[in-house]
């Protein structure tokens, strides 16, 4: 029996560390595909410690982990002895207080911290910016507080009560009885809860998502919009060195319990001398130190005295210097020495929008659709454009101008054009089948389909099949689209987003429909992928366009940003990266020559002249859609969904009452039986 869960033990251990090691492997390979290894090399590590802007979100990142920890740390344990100190019941229930922010999920977390933050900042205080450094930090330190408590309750439970009473007894204070006695007795779950708190810090993506602001961004939100390109393996180094330091900072806790469990079974164990305790206080002083200053440094290497430049865009929808490409943001920071640009991202024009909406944001320029342009003018959240600072606004093609979202050109400059069709795997897609919209709702092809995660697309999508006009707000026409959509559902894979590339460039689907510009980038790394626009029936045909938010603070600086992006050879260069459509005369000819005469990027005219343009939504249409939506994923049909959309709160109202019912019941003092 012994053999058998040791041989389970080691399986397990096994299958939970394949995956770092693939990481680590992938992260000394000279080439980019983890499945080929090409040789052994450390130029990943080389380009790692060459990269300022990751070695700065990496300071970032340590520095809130540091300072969280060390104040998470300090408090957690006073209020660990606060709480010894109760009686019984008492401290049982405030346990169990400290226990729901731990079983409480990270988003709900989040989205309650980013909403208190916000009604502070901005509704109370005024602030512009309410989402900051500070709402960060003091988030880390509230989700950590907890795991030190936890950590260090044991510790005072196993302490002998009398030790505080005898060292008071021979004249010390509560407060130097605690340094003097308690502190070294519960030092392990001290030391224990601080690891925690500072692994914990340093990983979390969810809630820092939400309680950030644009100017101090951490290393796993950022990592978070590598998902369109392939990931460089200098990301896999920068992985296995966080691995490698959270598996020796996990090992020295466990060895610290060991310690601690050993010195109380010896009885007769001599304590460390006055010189040892000496040493590892200066020692410890000394790494935390050393945290702090290299964590400034990396920050400080990232910024100086200029101006900052916000500007908000779509996951890596701008060329970064990798694929030997030009480096856009360096090209504009070397042009203007004085601006320094914090680049931050999107996943969709609806997370934009709920962003500067909710509020607690500062940022200078941003570049959502046209319909949510169109969306944005109207709730006053867009400033008009000074076009004296834009001269280079003439070098857009009349075509891409008077557009119904803007009629006036007034608050935005196009920055990129494309469509909307299908991409398909030809190796396992009959070319038979590839005609029009109906390929989605092919039996054939069950399971291998993917479909828009979002509701625009998707029901844009069953409008042009059905023959309706792509902005109806008839609710009879956004019934019979659903009822499609609904149809579809069970032959769909997954909704998906940007998790596209991996599904479509792995072959782990094989048809799925998506931009343009975003197919082309998956041909590249798989060359059986095809694209196609439907024949004989529309699609959508967008504009992404640059425009300058409410809550700006550097519009001159956003002015030039744009009349930068407006310069031909800028856009030829930026599309060469993200490979969509350009909108500024001349840029074709400063492009790579196939993408340049593609037609995926840039279709014939007559196929152009199908395509049609979102449009603003009257609101309630916008949210009648997106119910039918989401009932179509949960699994409803579209009747259900309209019937129940509008007391959909009771049912969940009434579980949760009759939760929390059974939950004071389950606590009552039950009667002894005489």
């Amino acid at each position: 029996m012994k053999r058998t869960n040791r041989i389970f033990t080691i399986l397990i251990f096994i299958f939970l560390y394949i995956p770092m090691a693939v990481l680590i492997l992938g992260s000394f390979n000279t080439g980019k595909n983890l499945a080929l290894f090409e040789g052994f090399t450390f130029n990943q590590y080389k380009e790692l410690f060459r990269d300022k802007d990751l070695l700065g979100l990496l300071g970032n990142s340590l520095l809130i982990a540091i300072l969280s920890t060390a104040t998470a740390t300090a408090f957690g344990t006073f209020a660990a002895v606060g709480i010894h100190s109760l009686k019984p019941k008492m401290r049982k229930a405030v346990m169990t207080l400290t226990n729901i922010p731990m079983t409480n999920p990270d988003i709900v977390t989040g989205i309650s911290l980013s909403l208190l933050f916000v009604f502070i900042g901005s509704g109370m205080l005024g602030q512009k910016q309410s989402l900051n450094f500070w709402t960060l930090l003091i988030a880390h330190i509230t989700f950590n507080l907890p795991y030190v408590i936890l950590n260090v309750m044991p510790k005072l439970q196993q302490m002998d009560p009398a030790l505080q009473d005898a060292a008071m007894d021979l004249g010390c204070t509560p407060l130097r009885s605690f340094f003097k006695v308690t502190i070294h007795e519960i030092m392990p779950g001290v030391i224990s809860g601080a690891i925690m708190a500072f692994t914990m810090s340093l990983d979390d993506f969810v809630i820092s998502y939400f309680v950030t602001g644009t100017e101090f961004v951490t290393l796993p939100v950022k990592i978070y919009s590598f998902t369109k390109k392939p990931i460089h393996p200098k990301i896999y180094a920068m992985f296995t060195l966080l691995f490698l330091l959270i598996f020796v900072l996990m090992v020295a806790m466990n060895l610290l319990q060991l310690r601690g469990d050993k010195r109380r079974t010896q009885k007769q164990a001599k304590p460390p001398s006055r010189g040892m305790r000496t040493f590892q206080r200066v020692a410890a002083i000394a790494c935390v130190a050393v945290l702090l200053i290299g964590s400034f440094a990396l920050i400080a290497t990232t910024r100086q005295d200029k101006i900052t430049l916000n500007v908000m865009n779509w996951g890596q929808n701008i060329a970064d210097g990798s694929d030997d490409t030009l480096d856009i943001i360096a090209a504009f920071e070397e042009a203007y020495p004085n601006i320094d640009v914090n680049y931050a991202e999107y996943a969709s024009n609806e997370e934009l929008y709920s962003k500067l909406s909710t509020g607690g944001l500062v940022v200078d320029v941003i570049i959502p659709s046209d319909y949510m342009i169109a969306r944005m003018i109207s709730e006053d959240m867009l400033l008009p454009l000074n076009f004296d600072n834009i001269p280079n606004y003439q070098n857009v093609i009349d075509t891409y101008k008077d557009q119904a979202y803007d009629p006036e050109n007034k608050y935005s400059v196009p920055y990129t054009w494309g469509t909307v069709g299908i991409i398909y795997n030809a190796k396992y897609v009959d070319e038979a089948d590839v005609t029009g919209w109906d390929l989605l709702w092919n039996e054939k092809y069950k399971g291998q389909i993917l479909m828009f995660d979002n509701s625009r697309d998707a029901f844009g999508i069953a409008q042009y099949m059905l023959g309706y006009d792509v902005n109806t707000t008839d609710k009879a026409e956004l019934q019979a689209c659903a009822q499609a959509l609904a149809k579809q559902r069970p032959l769909v894979q997954q909704y998906v987003m940007d998790q596209v590339y991996a599904k479509m460039e792995e072959e782990n689907a094989w048809i799925a429909p998506y931009y343009a510009g975003d197919a082309m980038m998956m041909m590249e790394n798989n060359e059986n992928l095809r694209f196609y626009l439907p024949e004989n029936e529309t699609f959508n045909l967008f504009i992404d366009a640059m425009c300058i938010p409410s809550c700006a603070q550097e519009k001159e600086a956003a002015e030039k940003f744009i009349n930068f992006m407006c310069d031909p050879e800028i856009s030829g260069a930026n599309m060469d990266y993200i490979c969509y459509g350009s909108p500024i005369e001349g840029a074709t000819e400063h492009m790579e020559e196939y993408l340049a005469e593609s037609e995926v990027i840039y279709p014939p005219e007559e196929i152009l002249e199908r395509g049609q343009s979102y449009g603003f939504l009257p609101e309630d249409i916008t949210r009648y859609v997106e119910n039918l939506f989401l009932g179509i994923r949960v699994g409803k049909t579209a009747e259900e969904e309209e019937v129940q959309s509008s007391g959909s709160a009771l049912p969940v109202v009434l579980t949760l009452a009759g939760l929390a019912a059974a939950g004071v019941f389950l606590c009552l003092p039950k009667r002894k039986r005489k």
